[in-house]
């Protein structure tokens, strides 16, 4: 059996637009070369809370403030994700870790621009974020 993996997505809010990166074409899993909402893996010894803070730096350059939690769903490989609102504390985004593009999107938009099937697999109140 595999262990019990862990992750964790943000929704940044920044003044109606929401951050989204293109994962690069050789990134492992299915949303490779697809745009998404950035997240990260949580590590031996991190909460939830350290892991959003450090793998947004990573993959965006910024600090960021979680400011609450959202909801939460299981992965096809078993990953647990959960999501969080968070707004940026820096404004200065660069695409780093495994993104090849990173940008802010207005709310509106995100639906049309994220991968169905990743959408199919969001908890109902990340979608409701969106509608």
């Amino acid at each position: 059996m595999m262990p019990n993996r862990r992750a964790v997505a943000a929704l940044i809010n920044f003044n109606g637009k929401i951050l989204v990166g293109k994962k690069k074409k050789d990134a492992e899993g299915f949303l490779a070369g697809k745009w998404h909402i950035p997240g990260e893996t949580i590590e031996d010894g991190e909460n939830n809370e350290s892991a959003l803070i450090r793998g947004i730096k990573e993959e965006a350059g910024i600090e960021i403030q979680v400011v609450r939690y959202l909801g939460t769903h299981r992965t096809p490989r078993h990953t647990e994700v959960k999501w969080y609102e968070c707004i940026p504390k820096t404004y200065n985004i660069v695409a780093g870790s495994d993104l090849e593009e990173i940008k802010w999107v207005s709310k509106k938009d995100v639906l049309n621009l994220c991968k169905v099937e990743a959408i199919s697999l969001w908890p109902k109140e990340i979608k409701e974020y969106f509608t």
